[in-house]
């Protein structure tokens, strides 16, 4: 039977975190789905673990590529281009989906079959009870001043990407411009206010490095903006609101970052 979604995860040096990010996948109540796993170019015993892991798990429909290194973009592309589903779900190999996630987003695509791109709230570190359910609608200009969609809380229909992809040049900000690139062709995009995904404790502005690469980030966000203008997707004026209101934003994280580490010492 032809899988209703495919599950996409780049996994580079993942060795510590692959397992328990598949089991999550593995423990889903919704069991109509292929898991796509990009291998890119790992150095570690990723791949040896993912092979490990499809041997013992034969139950599910797990397919292992490896590539050469070429960073999450791509990686995501080359499983993408190699689903079979009517929906892709993506999902970082070191985070994981709460086990109801998928069931409760594909129920939401059935009873609101005007969505195209989906997402989800999230918790930081560990689950915990949550009884907040619901949909928010978010236009294109809403995305534009803030990005609403985590990858690994996204699920979209595939239909949507055979002529829009990840921009695999770019190294910050790339899904941000993708999620962009969808809502400025004007499909429907919303959040469901339920918590379905698990981040790992990803550090935050101004922890362990975080600080050194704000403003690479803040310079893909700021690129994000001049493409979707040179492409006519907005006007010079939504570009001209999105660029300053990215750049308040900016400053005010560098202002975060330099109280924290006031606060440290």
């Amino acid at each position: 039977m032809k899988p209703l979604v495919s599950v996409i995860i780049p996994a580079y040096n993942a060795e510590k975190t692959i397992t328990d990010c598949l089991n999550s996948i593995y423990q889903q109540t919704f069991k109509n789905f292929e898991v796509i796993v990009v291998n890119d170019g790992s150095k570690d015993n990723t791949l040896s673990i993912l092979n490990e892991y499809a041997a013992k798990h034969t139950d599910i429909d797990l397919h292992i590529y490896t590539i050469k290194n070429s960073g999450p973009a791509s990686a995501r592309n080359y499983g993408i281009a190699h689903s079979t589903g009517k929906y892709i779900a993506f999902l970082d190999s070191d985070d994981q989906w709460v086990a109801t996630k998928l069931e409760k987003q594909i129920k939401c695509f059935e009873e609101h079959p005007e969505i195209d791109l989906l997402g989800c709230d999230h918790f930081i570190g560990k689950s915990h009870p949550s009884s907040t359910t619901g949909i928010k609608r978010i236009s294109k200009h809403q995305l534009l001043l803030r990005n609403y969609f985590l990858t690994p809380c996204v699920i979209v229909k595939k239909s949507l990407l055979q002529n829009i992809s990840f921009e695999e040049k770019k190294k910050y900000s790339e899904d941000y411009y993708l999620w962009l690139q969808i809502a400025c062709h004007n499909y429907t995009c919303a959040i469901q206010k339920d918590k379905l995904t698990i981040l790992c404790n990803k550090a935050m502005y101004g922890q362990s490095g975080l600080s050194s690469r704000l403003w690479e980030m803040e310079k893909g966000e700021l690129r994000n903006y001049s493409l979707l203008y040179k492409n006519h997707l907005i006007s010079f004026s939504w570009y001209g609101v999105a660029t300053c209101f990215s750049l308040l934003k900016y400053s005010k994280r560098i202002l975060l970052t330099f109280l924290r580490k006031i606060i440290q010492k």
